[in-house]
């Protein structure tokens, strides 16, 4: 009997253990897919007409924009920011969270909810985020605000880009329409002394790289790339052809963003080569004339640059000093014989004081006061935090000229920047 009620026992178990077995989904159910939904909020402005909006003071709750996700951070190219675009232009938007493409991929539709939000300008770049920070440029939308300010729509969304020269796009304020916008330029290929490189330089030596773009009629950006991109090791392409990639600006300096190597299609043969007139990297000052005006601070060159070294001018020595410092080529350079020709400079400052003004003369004695000569402006170069920025310029104009080109550093007893020059090139096609 006691076997029996044993067994009876182990039946029983059984029967319950299968019963619940039974009540227990073989399948879990998948998520719902949202990716077809819209919500349809009232859109009361383009983006074009929130950029006309005042800057640095909250925007009404009225202002409800959308637009499709260009460029989000995938790639690690771009870092808590997104850029959206509609038929009017495009606005970086700044969100404070990581990974952000798992929610605004590219070719996301999302709504904005402007209310409370601010406008701001990095390097004269527009941008969309929260309050003002100490510095006046806007901060990123705090991530317990982001649902109440952004909301998700349909996915995904073709965007199809504008096709554009580089003489276009070659002044950012004409070409300010297309600032945030994704671009498509054609016959574009890496300058030649680019070659051999990769996208960027690592994190741990620069927060980001400029790597020049050119097309064969002479046309130069320069494609701005993240040390932190996951791509920033891979070695540039040789080759010609498309290049896609978000257009911004950095002050006067026209610059384009890639979402990833994708966005490179070259694969045609390169432009014929320019003449490389003139070049120094800057291991000494041989090829410069120091020409001291005001004060015991000289231009100098020490282990920066981009690579090391570099020209360097500081009125900074225990104290701010009064300086006046030109450098200027040593020798005259021979244009003649080209058709177009542009000058290039690395550069990169910080701290309070006066930009740096590169300077163009065709009556300069090549010796003596600097004053006595006719200059002409090229570039006013402004502080960028020590990240070198390169300024290209088309000095066509010059052709058939013997020219000196010159840097003239300024500082006062209040202020003095810190400036640092490399890798000038003259070309000649």
């Amino acid at each position: 009997m006691k076997h029996l009620n044993i067994f009876t026992l182990c039946l029983c178990m059984a029967g319950i253990f299968a019963s619940l077995n039974s009540c227990v989904k073989k399948h879990f159910d998948a998520p719902p897919d949202n990716s077809s939904y819209d919500p349809m909020i009232p859109v009361t402005a383009t983006i074009a007409e929130l950029q006309q909006q005042p800057e640095g003071v909250a925007l009404p709750d009225s202002l409800i924009v959308s637009g499709i996700v260009v460029m989000d951070d995938r790639s690690g190219n771009y870092y808590k920011s997104i850029v959206i675009q509609d038929e009017s232009g495009g606005i970086p938007i700044l969100l404070d969270q990581n990974n952000l493409y798992n929610d605004y991929p590219v070719g996301r539709k999302i709504y904005v909810r402007c209310g409370g939000l601010f406008l701001g300008r990095y390097g004269q770049n527009l941008q969309l985020g929260y309050s003002p920070d100490a510095s006046g440029n806007v901060s990123a939308i705090p991530l317990l605000l982001m649902e109440k300010h952004i909301v998700k729509a349909n996915f995904p969304n073709p965007v199809i880009p504008d096709t554009l020269s580089l003489q276009v796009l070659s002044k950012p304020d004409n070409a300010a329409v297309y600032l945030n916008t994704l671009v498509v330029i054609k016959n574009a290929e890496f300058s030649s002394d680019e070659l051999g490189g990769s996208y960027a330089q690592p994190a741990s030596l620069a927060s980001a790289t400029t790597r020049t773009i050119r097309d064969c009629s002479g046309g130069n950006i320069l494609l701005r790339t993240s040390g932190y991109a996951k791509f920033q090791p891979e070695k540039i392409p040789e080759g010609n052809g498309l290049i896609s990639g978000i257009y911004t600006r950095y002050n006067q300096t026209p610059q384009l963003v890639i979402r990833d190597t994708s966005d490179v299609r070259f694969y045609n043969s390169r432009c014929p080569e320019p003449s490389l007139i003139f070049s120094d990297g800057f291991s000494n000052l041989d090829k410069w004339n120091a020409v001291n005006i005001t004060g015991d601070q000289v231009w100098h060159t020490e282990n920066f640059g981009n690579p090391q070294p570099c020209a360097v001018m500081k009125g900074y020595e225990n104290g701010n000093h009064e300086n006046e410092d030109w450098l200027i080529t040593l020798q005259a350079v021979d244009l003649s014989g080209y058709a177009t020709v542009r000058f290039s400079v690395d550069y990169a400052g910080k701290y309070n004081g006066d930009p740096l003004r590169c300077l163009i003369s065709t009556d300069y004695s090549g010796s003596g006061d600097p004053r006595n000569a006719s200059w002409t402006e090229l570039a006013v170069l402004h502080q960028n935090n020590f990240e070198f920025t390169a300024a290209d310029i088309d000095i066509s104009a010059y052709r058939q000229e013997q020219v000196f080109i010159a840097f003239q550093y300024t500082s006062s007893d209040s202020s003095g920047a810190t400036w640092e020059v490399d890798n000038v090139k003259i070309w000649g096609e």
